[in-house]
């Protein structure tokens, strides 16, 4: 079995400290968690021994009455901490650099709907097709949409979360609200372009396991930031009890489907910089043939199923996935009658992009399928125009004069990486409009 040891006389095996090399300001130290996490979980004050086996030790209290095990693994864990500036607290960093922010503060609902559907940004496309957008959900939030969705009579719901940044959700009262890690350098900005290996809901899972390490070793305390611009009150503590007082994406969303057979929750990572964007489309198109009311093939009289998405603030790559999932309608019940005729304002009025025109002359009916996209753009244009963009990025890289060039402006490289992205997204949705 092994050896009996007094708790008093035993101290808990500790792990080599070590540096890896990511401090960057942000870590001020790592500590190897030992006898001090050990009094901190407050075993001493109720252990009588510790059973030392092959596994893990086991913990037996004085009254006799309870015996668990302590693994190793949260002992020997070298958790970085680190602070935001010199007058606020020290407390653990996710992945040992990254700051816990919450994602959602009031500025950012534009439509001034999370009073009236839970949700910021929510928002239908024009033309009264069954595609909507929104900023990210809250637990409750979701629900209630799912609820007004049922009331309008939405039978089949596909919900796609579009963001590639990794998401947890804490409890806090009776909802689950969303965070993200973030950088010191940036707290306004999410994690982007991590790259084609790293599995976002993996890294979910991972940030999870973290956070509930971190609370086990705080009396069940996460610290977090609500408020970036002032830190009022920063950082706030969070109550983490057990593990399911933190949640996944797929989990927050997922649970509430469960006994909705009709409707599927979908994740569809788009890149805030329109990277890897084929990918993605590819994913969508395997998730749409899974739905038969979207298949041509099937009984045109079957209405087709709301298709929503959301990010965090429901603009940039919410639009976009909109566009997709109006594309797609566009197929499946018919396309609107002239074509071109609802494109009033300044995009009508812009020059044609070159590229664009050279790559629809190769397509059959290409000019077709051009004016198709900008009819699709139009009716999502409520909070964000794609092609708009490219333009208003264009003109303000032409504003700069060659003198910023020739001294290195990083200026004019940012409008014209924006002005590629841009042009790169609006050429996808030409290619997604001729592969449907």
């Amino acid at each position: 079995m092994g050896t009996t040891a007094s708790a008093a006389q035993q101290a808990v095996p500790t792990g080599p400290c070590s540096d890896n090399g990511q401090s960057n300001g942000t870590t001020d130290s790592r500590r190897s968690i030992s006898v001090n996490s050990f009094q901190t979980l407050s075993i001493h004050n109720k252990a009588k021994s510790i059973i030392t086996n092959k596994v893990a030790p086991v913990l037996i209290t004085y009254n006799c009455k309870e015996e668990f095990q302590i693994h190793d693994d949260l002992f020997k864990a070298n958790f970085a901490v680190g602070r935001i500036s010199d007058n606020l607290p020290e407390h653990h960093l996710v992945q040992g650099k990254y700051f816990m922010v919450c994602d959602i503060y009031s500025k950012i609902d534009v439509l001034n709907t999370t009073g009236s559907h839970g949700v910021p940004n929510f928002r239908q496309a024009k033309g009264n097709y069954p595609v909507f957008g929104m900023g990210q959900p809250s637990l409750n939030g979701f629900q209630n949409v799912l609820q007004i969705f049922q009331q309008e009579g939405y039978e089949e719901i596909l919900y796609f979360c579009v963001r590639e940044e990794p998401v947890v959700f804490l409890r806090v009262d009776n909802d689950f609200i969303s965070y993200t890690p973030r950088r010191k350098e940036n707290l306004h900005e999410n994690l982007h372009n991590l790259g084609r290996d790293v599995k976002v809901e993996q890294l979910e899972l991972t940030i999870r396991k973290e956070l509930y390490n971190f609370a086990q070793l705080n009396e069940n305390i996460n610290y977090v930031y609500n408020d970036i611009e002032h830190f009022k009150d920063e950082p706030r503590t969070i109550s983490t009890c057990c593990v399911e007082d933190i949640r996944v994406t797929e989990e927050v969303y997922k649970r509430p489907l469960f006994t909705k057979s009709t409707c599927r929750y979908q994740r569809l990572p788009l890149s805030m910089d329109g990277l890897q964007l084929q990918a993605q489309i590819d994913t969508f198109i395997n998730s749409l043939r899974e739905t038969p009311s979207l298949l041509l093939l099937q009984d045109s009289k079957r209405p087709p199923p709301a298709l929503v998405f959301s990010c965090q603030v429901g603009v940039g790559r919410t639009n976009l996935a909109m566009i997709l999932g109006i594309l797609v309608l566009y197929h499946r019940t018919g396309f609107p009658e002239n074509l071109g005729a609802d494109q009033t304002g300044s995009v009508k009025k812009r020059e044609p992009l070159r590229v664009i025109q050279n790559f629809a002359k190769a397509l059959p009916k290409g000019q077709q399928i051009v004016e198709e996209v900008d009819s699709a753009i139009v009716h999502c244009s409520e909070m964000h125009d794609i092609k708009e963009t490219i333009y208003e990025y264009k003109q303000k890289l032409e504003a700069i004069g060659e003198t910023c060039q020739q001294q290195g402006n990083g200026t004019k490289e940012y409008f014209l990486q924006r002005v590629r992205q841009s042009t790169e997204c609006y050429f996808y949705l030409v290619i997604f409009n001729y592969y449907l």
